[in-house]
Order: C-alpha cells, then sequence, then structure tokens
C-alpha cells in the first residue's frame, strides 16, 4: 500500500510539471480525484501474502487412514502413534527422531489373537498414551463398532489395557476394561500406580497396575463422553460433562463428585450437528491437559474453541479463568456461530508456556456433521503465549517442499519443545494415499514444528 501511495504522489508531481499552470482545476482535481480511486482500488484488490507455518512430515509404513487423539512424545524423545483402520485393525506405530523413522510396533488385532474368527475387531485406539516413572507407555484399545457390519457387534470382547516396555521392545495384555468396552480418555496416577479411564457407555474404570485389578466406579456421562481426562497431583482425576461441567473422582473417599464449575459455553454457538442439535459434543471440554510444574490444567472447549486455565485448588472447587479464542482466525470477530467444533490437536509446552492448537478450518454444514479429515481448507497452526497472554496465528501448515497441512486430530510435545501432530499430509505420490482431498492425494502423517523456525 505505502508503494503505491508514492508511486500516486510522483505521478500527481510529474502531471502538476506537464500543465504549467495551463490546466484548469476542475480538471486537475477530477484527474486527481479518479488516480486516487484507481490506486486504491488496486491495491485493493492485490491479494494478500499468505503466512504460512513450515513444518516437516513423516509418512507411517501403514495406510491407516484416521486417528483421534493417539499421540504421544515421550520422555526419552521418541513419539508413539495410535492409528486406526476401522474394520480390521488399529496399529501402533514408534518415530524415533534421532534415526528419523517411523516403524509399526503393533497390530492390535493380531495381537489380540482376533483375526480369522469371524468377529469384530480391535480397529480403533482413541487415547492419548501415556507414561508411568520407568518409562512405559499405556494405552487402550477400542473397537467401537468396527466391522465388518456383517458380524455381530456383540462379538467384539472388550478393549483391554494394554502396556508397552521400549527397553525391551515388548507388550503386554494388562488384562479387560470391560465385557464389550474400551476407553475413550485415559490418565495415569504415576505416584499411586493407577488408570484411568471412561468406557464408551460412559463408565469410569480404574486399573491398579501393581495388582492388576480393573474397578468400575459406575457411570459418569451419558452423551457424549469427554475426549480427555487428567489426572492432578493429589491423584484427583477431572472429567467434563454436560452442560459444560466439571466432575471429580477423589482419590481419598474413591468417589465422583459433580462440581459447580462451568468450563467458558456459549448456548447460541451452532450445535455439534443442526440435523440432530440434542447431540451436542459443544458443550463439553474438547481437549485438557495437567500443568505438572504451575499445578494447573489447560483446556479448549468443544464449542467455540475457547481456551481456559483451570486451577482445582483455588478455592473450595477450584476457579476457571477464559483466556483466548484458539479457533481459525476466519472465525474470529463478528461474534460468529458458526465456529466449527474443536479438534483433539491440542498441546501444552509447560516448559515454555506455551499451548499449542490447529483448529478446524471446515465451514458449518447445516445437513450434517463433518470431522475435521476431508476439508480441502488451509489448515493454520495458532499459539498461545501463557506469559504475555497473546495468542498468535503461526500461519498456514506447509511442508518445506510445499505439501498442504489438512486437518489434524493431534498433538504433542516432546521435552525439546518440539512439537508433533497426525493429520492429512498432501501426498504426491497416489499409491501411497489414504484418501482424496479434491485434487490431491493425502494421507495420514506425522507432522513436525520446531519453534525456532
Amino acid at each position: 500500500m505505502m508503494r503505491e501511495i508514492i508511486s500516486f504522489r510522483n505521478r500527481v508531481k510529474k502531471f502538476d510539471e506537464n500543465c504549467q499552470g495551463n490546466c484548469s482545476p476542475l480538471f486537475y482535481w477530477s484527474l486527481v480525484g479518479v488516480t486516487m480511486l484507481v490506486n486504491f482500488n488496486i491495491s485493493l484488490a492485490q491479494p494478500q501474502e499468505k503466512k504460512i507455518c513450515t513444518v516437516e512430515s513423516r509418512g507411517y509404513p501403514g495406510r491407516d487412514p484416521a486417528m483421534w487423539d493417539g499421540l504421544y512424545a515421550a520422555n526419552d524423545g521418541k513419539v508413539y502413534s495410535a492409528l486406526i483402520t476401522e474394520g480390521t485393525s488399529a496399529h501402533f506405530y514408534q518415530y524415533d527422531p534421532l534415526k528419523d523413522n517411523n516403524v509399526l510396533l503393533l497390530d492390535l488385532a493380531e495381537f489380540m489373537g482376533e483375526r480369522g474368527k469371524g468377529i469384530r475387531s480391535t480397529g480403533k485406539i482413541h487415547n492419548k498414551p501415556v507414561e508411568d516413572n520407568d518409562g512405559n507407555i499405556y494405552f487402550c484399545s477400542m473397537s467401537n463398532g468396527s466391522g465388518p457390519n456383517t458380524f455381530d457387534y456383540t462379538s467384539w470382547l472388550g478393549g483391554h489395557w494394554i502396556k508397552y516396555d521400549p527397553k525391551v521392545n515388548k507388550f503386554e495384555d494388562l488384562g479387560l476394561v470391560d465385557q464389550g468396552v474400551g476407553c475413550y480418555p485415559l490418565t495415569i496416577d504415576k505416584k499411586r500406580g493407577y488408570l484411568y479411564g471412561i468406557g464408551f457407555t460412559g463408565y469410569f474404570y480404574r486399573f491398579d497396575l501393581k495388582n492388576r485389578v480393573t474397578k468400575n466406579f459406575g457411570r459418569v456421562s451419558n452423551w457424549d463422553i469427554c475426549r480427555d481426562i487428567f489426572c492432578d497431583d493429589e491423584g484427583d482425576v477431572h472429567m467434563s460433562f454436560p452442560t459444560a461441567r466439571i466432575a471429580i473422582y477423589d482419590s481419598k473417599t474413591e468417589m465422583v463428585n459433580e462440581t459447580s464449575l462451568q468450563t467458558p459455553y456459549d448456548p447460541t454457538l451452532f450445535p455439534t450437528e443442526m440435523r440432530n442439535p440434542m447431540i451436542d459434543r459443544t458443550s463439553i471440554w474438547r481437549a485438557v491437559e495437567w500443568d505438572s510444574h504451575e499445578k494447573v490444567a489447560y483446556g479448549i472447549t468443544g464449542g467455540g474453541s475457547i481456551l481456559f486455565r483451570y486451577d482445582p485448588h483455588d478455592g473450595p472447587e477450584g476457579k476457571i479463568v477464559t483466556l483466548a479464542k484458539m479457533c481459525d482466525s476466519k472465525f474470529l470477530g463478528d461474534d460468529r456461530k458458526d465456529i466449527p467444533y474443536s479438534t483433539l490437536a491440542f498441546a501444552l509446552d509447560s516448559r515454555a508456556k506455551i499451548v499449542y492448537f490447529a483448529p478446524s478450518s471446515r465451514n458449518y454444514n447445516t445437513k450434517g456433521y463433518d470431522e475435521t479429515f476431508g476439508s480441502g481448507e488451509d489448515h493454520h497452526l495458532i499459539r498461545y503465549d501463557i506469559k504475555t497472554g497473546k495468542r498468535i496465528d503461526l500461519g498456514a501448515m506447509k511442508t518445506r517442499d510445499g505439501r498442504k497441512v489438512f486437518g489434524c486430530e493431534a498433538a504433542s510435545v516432546a521435552p525439546d519443545g518440539t512439537l508433533y501432530l497426525c493429520g492429512q499430509v498432501e501426498v504426491r505420490d497416489k499409491n501411497i494415499a489414504t484418501g482424496m482431498i479434491g485434487d490431491s492425494p493425502v494421507a495420514l502423517q506425522l507432522v513436525i514444528y520446531k519453534p525456532e523456525q
């Protein structure tokens, strides 16, 4: 714009010199006005340069088309991905940044002995893996109706607590969660040696790692089950339920109690599905993460993508503070109500005091519910600086060789500050694609962002 203004002033000066005082004032100022208008319109018509967030990406050796929250950067720097192929099997991968390779560690259906039995298989892992003080990794298997649809859905026996010991590269089946039930969210109490999860049917479970015993504490949710829970420094487990409420499992009394706390919630936001507004996931938090240094939690709401800080030790029940809107920048302002449902691509760097979020950029669809995957829009990475309280749009994610990154549904920060995400990435070779977005072949890949970029 400044270049246009300077150019305009030079042209007016030259025109004035050529006129040598012989042009009429009306003609002179009419020409000046037209010149200004033309230059202003040219300036507006010029496309603004897009801000790009440069990332790396690494493919998986398998061809799983989906994943939900199953990404964890461990304390030793290795990154674990739990990917999904519904109808056949879920797969567990490990990325070693030192070797720069992504390898398959486990085929879940094969590990559970389900192949060739004509039964529903373990086609899903829907929780972020967790780690104990000895570096062991845990996750919980799931089916959630994973086909083939011609097989009796009750033939799947249920989800299992699974342990991976990276020191000896060994997986261990720790036992059944419940008959026909696998867990959505998962958290760990490292000090006391417990795993906690909420099953597909809304029941809250605790697994004793030492004694290998599962305990069912009853139903804590109807529709919809929160996808993330966390355990605080006192061993209490925090979960969200409609409408924007918080319940807490008290480790001392072993009771789950409802609280009067409410996460940020705008009931006028469009629901997840306009065709069925009663089934609305926007009224609970979407993702949450415990900060063991500050001893507070940071979370993102399902509706509006609002970042909040939750201090469970402030007051008799705790305190929640609204921090910022983390939705895609195009939905900011004008009191938009069509903000898409939040993704699970949420991560906290507790050392650097940074929150990362890769929101959905898809437009709202009144005819049905659209997941993030399959959206051809540019997807931006948003950063929030806890120390300064500033939100920064880092730009549309694109690899160094110019490939677009589409929807992401998981994120985790490694000890060195590297951010890992999992999402659909444009690929050159159609033979490795797991889907198409418009004319672009895409595949699920590990996305790597280094803050120094």
